[in-house]
């Protein structure tokens, strides 16, 4: 819909009220900076906003600002937002499901807060997402299987929460995962072999859960691995060989698990290790 000469976009008006509900319902009066916020000067101009050509909100950033409160249901009023990033805050309850409408999202970051609920299954919608970050909060629940839809992810971080069930197997079909840290939460059952399809993959956190069974060999498919931590699970069996494959790593952390038989010879290949932990597990043979 076109405006005419000094009229205001409705839409931009719209916009103009979410922000007000989101200061609102964070104690904005308390943030770090909250320059311009509540006052008639052009959004782009209220800190942490940038808007497009049509003056509709297109990136918010409130990273470490001492937003304090829940995130109110106007945020999925900002429908052409890309990027929003809330990181590092003090935002408490769940996070709204009306974020799902945002389909223009490409980086949704909520983490290092202390939200709590499952995660939406809505955000499955948000299919244009490259990086969901929901780190260190206090989610439960499972991963809900409508994010198997988010085919373009880049990075998928949930860990330190509070997380359940099983790593879903259809995370091995995100073919663009370069960062997938699911550590710190209560995942129990085995590794998915279908994680080794991630070519791309350069983080792989899975450490202090419950998980159990072997090591899949199937990991060693992961030649772009920089990081590879499955310590403190419950992991059982020998070292697969195939780990020695993985000749980018610098970082392995197999400790505190059940594993047992002979350290491979083969992980002498990787050359550029820095940190390699194996301790506190039933290996045998020579050092």
């Amino acid at each position: 819909m076109e405006t005419s000469p000094g009229e205001t976009d409705p839409t931009s008006g719209a916009d103009r009220s979410a922000l007000v509900a989101l200061y609102n319902a964070t104690n904005g009066a308390g943030w770090l900076d909250n320059d311009n916020w509540l006052t008639g000067t052009p959004l782009e101009e209220w800190h942490g906003v940038t808007v497009d050509a049509d003056d509709r909100v297109s990136r918010l950033e409130l990273e470490g600002n001492l937003l304090h409160g829940q995130l109110p249901p106007e945020l999925g009023i900002l429908t052409e937002l890309s990027v929003l990033k809330l990181s590092c805050n003090e935002l408490k309850g769940p996070i709204p499901v009306e974020l799902a409408y945002l389909s223009n999202l490409v980086v949704l970051d909520l983490g290092h807060n202390q939200l709590t609920g499952d995660i939406p299954a809505g955000l499955g919608n948000l299919t244009g997402l490259r990086e969901l970050i929901l780190s260190d909060n206090r989610l439960n629940g499972e991963i809900p299987r409508e994010l198997s839809r988010l085919v373009l992810l880049t990075e998928l971080c949930l860990d330190q929460n509070r997380l359940v069930g099983a790593i879903p197997t259809w995370l091995g079909d995100l073919e663009h995962l370069e960062k997938l840290l699911l550590s710190m939460n209560q995942f129990t059952g085995t590794i998915p072999p279908r994680l080794g399809n991630l070519g791309s993959l350069k983080l792989l956190h899975l450490h202090r859960n419950r998980l159990c069974g072997e090591i899949p060999p199937e990991l060693g498919h992961l030649t772009c691995l920089d990081e590879l931590d499955l310590s403190d699970n419950r992991l059982r069996g020998e070292i697969p060989p195939e780990l020695g494959n993985l000749i980018n790593l610098t970082e392995l952390y197999l400790n505190d698990n059940q594993l047992t038989g002979k350290i491979p010879a083969e992980l002498g290949n990787l050359l550029d290790l820095v940190r390699f932990e194996l301790w506190d597990n039933e290996l045998t043979g020579p050092r």
